[in-house]
């Protein structure tokens, strides 16, 4: 069975690697993007589409940035 899951990365201004944390699991991936489409409708995030990571959310503030993104598994980030 194929899993998709939620995954979020921080990306601080100094530079500090993060590494992205699963927060919710889905069993389509049509189920995950409707969660990001939901996310993007928080204030402060916006719905983009990446190259490498097709539909994301992304909250961009002075300090970090925070990613929002479908994965098929968990052990593909």
């Amino acid at each position: 069975m194929v899993v998709y899951s939620m995954a979020v990365a921080v990306m601080l201004a100094s530079g500090a690697p993060s590494i992205p944390v699963v927060v919710k699991s889905f069993s389509t991936l049509k189920e995950c993007r409707m969660e990001l489409l939901e996310v993007s409708k928080i204030g402060g995030f916006n719905l983009q589409i990446n190259p490498m990571l097709n539909y994301v959310t992304v909250r961009e503030q002075v300090d970090k940035t925070t990613v929002l993104f479908c994965i098929q598994t968990p052990l593909a980030i």
